[in-house]
């Protein structure tokens, strides 16, 4: 009895339509992991904001932040965190993450999931963002204008989440689900607004 082998043009039709199925399913696989950390994102940046606000009615004030400088061209801003204030200093830093300790309003802040390629960098670097925009202009000594723009814009203060694009709050267009894994990527809280109404700082 003979045995027919598969012919060398059998065998490229079936590894084009192989390439032609994987092409179709990993965008729709990256896609998905898009949308389940956008989701991850969402649901932490909740969690956080209620330690927030039940910080600030025992204290009636919101946590502090503080910039660090983490050797790269930008500079992150953090609840809590070990690595030094930028561009001095603050006295009022002491290091510790004032919704975790000493009273624990979350038992430890949660990482943007967006952020795992910080592994090498201090810990409270792969966490949301945060800042205290009354604070920030106490810092800066006087109502510096971007600063007191985005305390009218966002209120009190803002959380970020680095998004697809894995920067800071520097694009200025909130995540897109339609544009998926090329969106810009911010998903921004503002405590007057809610989230996603990121306002680009205009130019001074």
């Amino acid at each position: 009895m003979r045995h027919r082998a598969f012919t060398l043009i059998e065998l490229l039709v079936v590894v084009a339509i192989i390439a032609i199925l994987a092409a179709i399913a990993l965008p729709n696989f990256i896609e998905a992991q898009t949308r389940a950390k956008v989701s991850r994102a969402r649901a932490d940046i909740r969690t956080v904001v209620t330690a927030i606000e039940t910080y600030r009615v025992d204290w009636n004030s919101y946590p502090l932040y503080h910039y660090s400088d983490v050797a790269r061209p930008d500079h992150d801003f953090h609840i809590g965190g070990t690595v030094p204030s930028w561009p001095v200093p603050d006295p009022n830093w002491d290091g510790r993450n004032p919704i975790t300790t000493p009273v624990a309003y979350l038992t430890t802040m949660p990482r943007d999931p967006f952020a795992s390629f910080m592994g090498g960098d201090p810990p409270e670097v792969r966490e949301y963002l945060y800042v205290n925009w009354p604070y920030a202009i106490e810092r800066f000594g006087y109502p510096h204008p971007p600063f007191v723009f985005a305390y009218q814009a966002y209120g009190p203060y803002r959380l970020h989440c680095r998004g697809p694009d894995t920067d800071g709050p520097d694009s200025g267009v909130p995540y897109d689900p339609t544009n998926g894994t090329v969106s810009d990527g911010d998903i921004t809280y503002g405590s007057n607004n809610g989230f996603d109404r990121f306002i680009p700082f205009p130019p001074f």
